[in-house]
């Protein structure tokens, strides 16, 4: 595509201001609502200071504005690079995340980028920030990529035909500055038009870019779409796919179309492809004044917008993009008004404190006259007649007004909840009610009130805003950091170090991915290998995670009898839910691994052998475990033999003991009674016969007992020995 002319841009410039005016100036009052003027009109404001009338400005808005921002500075938030593939792994997307960070810490962009962007979505609806790339020093060619803010929103205006709630697909952009003209020929002293007077000008619109003393000169950004031809190839190493302007001139003018490139190559698929090409043209709307390429795909003006809402106006659809305070504009102007009417209301409150008719303080005028300051036991008034001499006039009264301050105060109470309704946000607890609320989830519940009617906002600002830089950062990194370096950065929990950096330039990969790494530390990043995307984090410090984890693996080592075989289903679903936790951080990834390991053949030996290792350690402290187990069931059962032998011991001995008692006692009353030999022989042997058998049956019961000891010390010993066979077993099976 050609360059644009001087007059496209400037049309393209007036028809995005116009588009974006009514934007602009709703964000302009809302400003205004938020200053120490409030919402009052010009007119309203000179109406009434004219008139001597009260006109105050209250201001209730500010108090949630700063509670939407300080949440927004107490959550950090973290731009994370993941794996996508073409070689990527888990430890140079780390590596690239450590990069990102470092970019930030040198930007200041957390506190000096985000969080103005942000506020600015919220005070007026949009705010903006912009990506650089600037040399280190005069001596070198290595760039370093920053992060910058737009302290004043108006000086961009975006294309309005974006699609992406987050305007990353923008196809052109301006960022305005003003020179002062006596400057312009300095720094442009090659210009054709430097004076900006005369016929050079004559006939041309341009009224926005020259002033009186100065001009205005805009960066204009635009995405050029180059036409290119992409291939498939089947070629002897495997199929391939490449643009066709990257072959060959030799490979070029043979007849790709009939399948045939050259030996051993063959055309399977072609198409046309557009190709992004971003250019930053520098004009002061009369001439071009550079022409600057881009190293990145997209614009890098980052845009922070509020939530946006469609409407139809005049048979077509209108985006209205929403600030948190635009709502606000209507309670906090009515709550204004009630505070100037409560405040000229009390100034109507008489001054004067009594009230009476010529004559009736004359003859004690001195205690009239300090009646408001000394306490007086009586005061005297002389008494006057009407006009008619007949009747007496009334005592001098105090004039009887009360001003209606109760009333403005709850139609002011009122208001104010009205305007919190209209942000979305409840009112901060009382320190009473942070008193009465100590437990974690209240104190959550009271954090979730606060954030739930900015939410929204939240969302563009992570979602849309942080992850249209992020993105942006992480593909500049192949192209602007390609030469070997040292590069300064952070890690996640705020530490800092330094990265030994490398490049296409400096080391440029093969085919097969593969690059010289003689004379390279072994922990670098190559910042051409890999394909990578990101995520935004948000949540806990660094200390809270630390916590979570130390919890988290004390569990686990409580119970680890319970815990599944690694490599069975059970296993697997373990490690699924591990992996669903990002807040336990890397130890997360190798406990799963643990359970569930990747497939072996895409590790390297030395990650391997390391599985292989916790595999087998993992597998001795189950054989350990179940060999602990089958000892304590044996001693469980020896103990419940021992307490079984005793009680029928006790049981016996109770038994042999009534006997003897029941002896002593027949034996007492052979003895007492003088009988015949037939009745003592009868005496006898129904003595013998009874007593014979409860003997008899004491040594069968003692027979029974010895043979129940046997056979649980047999049944003891039987399960000890299955035991230790399965041990062995387990032992002898190979580790999966």
């Amino acid at each position: 595509m050609s360059t644009p002319t001087p007059k496209e841009i400037r049309e393209k410039y007036s028809d995005y201001r116009n588009e974006w005016q009514p934007t602009r100036d709703e964000g302009s009052a809302d400003m205004q609502a938020i200053s120490t003027l409030g919402p009052w009109t010009a007119s309203d404001r000179a109406a009434r200071e004219d008139a001597a009338r009260p006109c105050i400005h209250l201001d209730q808005i500010n108090q949630y504005l700063h509670q939407y921002t300080g949440n927004l500075r107490k959550t950090k938030r973290a731009i994370q690079v993941t794996p996508k593939g073409n070689g990527a792994n888990d430890q140079d997307a780390a590596k690239r995340s450590s990069v990102i960070r470092g970019i930030e810490d040198k930007s200041n962009a957390p506190t000096a980028v985000y969080i103005p962007a942000a506020e600015s979505a919220a005070q007026r609806s949009y705010g903006f920030s912009v990506i650089r790339t600037e040399y280190k020093d005069d001596s070198s060619f290595d760039q370093e990529i920053l992060v910058k803010p737009i302290a004043n929103p108006d000086c961009v205006l975006i294309s309005p035909y974006y699609k992406q709630p987050n305007a990353c697909d923008i196809e052109d952009a301006f960022l305005l500055d003003i020179i002062l003209k006596k400057d312009f020929e300095s720094l442009y002293p090659d210009a054709e038009i430097t004076d900006f007077e005369g016929e050079a000008v004559n006939g041309l619109n341009i009224s926005d870019w020259v002033k009186t003393n100065y001009i205005v000169r805009a960066e204009y950004w635009k995405i050029e779409k180059d036409i290119r031809t992409l291939l498939l190839l089947n070629t002897p190493q495997g199929q391939k796919i490449v643009f066709k302007d990257e072959l060959t001139s030799e490979e070029r003018d043979r007849r790709y179309k009939k399948l045939k490139l050259h030996d051993g190559f063959e055309v399977v698929r072609e198409r046309e492809v557009q190709i992004p090409r971003v250019v930053q043209y520098m004009t002061n709307g009369v001439e071009i004044l550079d022409e600057i390429p881009w190293a990145g795909s997209r614009i890098p003006i980052i845009s922070c917008l509020g939530p946006e809402r469609w409407t139809t106006e005049g048979g077509s659809a209108k985006r209205t993009l929403l600030s948190l305070v635009r709502f606000a504009r209507d309670p906090q102007m009515l709550f204004d008004f009630l505070a100037s009417q409560e405040a000229e209301e009390a100034g109507l409150v008489p001054k004067v404190p009594f009230v009476g008719a010529s004559g009736q303080f004359e003859t004690d005028r001195e205690t009239w006259t300090e009646l408001n300051k000394v306490p007086h036991p009586f005061v005297e008034y002389d008494a006057i007649t009407d006009a008619t001499g007949q009747n007496a006039l009334p005592p001098p009264s105090r004039p009887q007004y009360e001003a209606n301050f109760q009333q403005y105060e709850l139609a002011k109470d009122s208001t104010g909840r009205s305007l919190q309704a209209a942000m979305g946000i409840s009112p901060l607890p009382t320190a009473a009610q942070r008193a009465n609320q100590k437990s974690g989830v209240a104190l959550e519940k009271i954090q979730n009130e606060e954030d739930i009617g900015t939410q929204a906002f939240l969302d563009n600002f992570e979602n849309g805003y942080l992850h249209n830089l992020g993105w942006q950062i992480n593909e500049l990194i192949t192209p602007i950091m390609d030469t070997q370096r040292e590069m300064p950065v952070a890690q996640p929990d705020g530490t800092r170090s330094t990265l030994h950096i490398v490049g296409n330039t400096s080391h440029p990969m093969g085919e097969d991915g593969a690059y010289n790494v003689q004379g390279l530390p072994d922990d670098h990043l190559h910042t051409g290998k890999g394909d990578f995307d990101l995520t935004i984090a948000s949540g806990p410090s660094y200390d809270s995670e630390r916590e979570m984890q130390d919890d988290f693996v004390d569990t686990l080592i409580q119970n680890m009898a319970n815990l599944p075989q690694p490599g069975t289903p059970a296993a697997k679903v373990f490690a699924l839910g591990i992996r669903m936790r990002p807040e336990l951080g890397p130890i997360a990834k190798e406990i799963a691994d643990v359970f569930d390991p990747p497939p072996t053949g895409n590790l390297p030996p030395e990650a391997q052998a390391a599985i292989t290792q916790l595999q087998g350690q993992m597998q001795g402290l189950q054989q350990e475990n179940a060999a602990l187990h089958a000892d304590r069931a044996g001693r469980v059962l020896e103990q419940q033999t021992k307490l079984t032998i005793q009680q029928m011991k006790n049981e016996s001995d109770e038994k042999m003991a009534q006997l003897s008692n029941d002896i002593k006692v027949l034996i007492a009353e052979v003895q007492a009674k003088s009988q015949d030999s037939a009745e003592r022989i009868q005496m006898f042997k129904e003595f013998w016969l009874e007593n014979h058998g409860a003997a008899h049956e004491a040594a069968l019961q003692a027979s029974d007992q010895q043979h129940a000891k046997e056979t649980a010390a047999a049944t003891m010993a039987a399960q000890q020995q299955q035991a230790a066979q399965e041990q062995q077993q387990e032992q002898n099976q190979p580790a999966e």
